[in-house]
């Protein structure tokens, strides 16, 4: 498994690179907080949301820690064998706590 800090994942949004970035939580969540640019695609949504997923840009995925994360990283590299899949280490827990303390989390 691959992961990226969120101060590396704050530089590639900056540097606007060709990526992208989903949230694996509940619509919910996702609504009240999210990291920017990011689209929601809850985990148990993600089977009927497979053609939504840009396979040839680099992905990162995210929950709140991270730790639900892995299960959709292997998941995803199995199905459509994403080469640039990244975790985003510590959730988004971890990036409003290094990046955007507004985030409510």
């Amino acid at each position: 498994m691959k992961f990226i800090r969120p101060i590396e994942l704050k530089k590639k949004i900056d540097n606007q690179d060709s990526m992208q970035i989903i949230d694996t939580r509940e619509a919910d969540k996702y609504e009240l907080a999210h990291i920017p640019g990011a689209v929601s695609m809850p985990q148990l949504e993600l089977p009927s949301l497979l053609n939504n997923i840009q396979k040839d840009k680099t992905v990162v995925i995210y929950c709140i820690y991270g730790v639900k994360s892995e299960m959709v990283y292997i998941y995803l590299k199995d199905k459509l064998k994403i080469k640039d899949l990244y975790i985003l280490e510590g959730g988004i827990f971890q990036y409003a706590s290094d990046v955007d303390p507004t985030l409510n989390v």
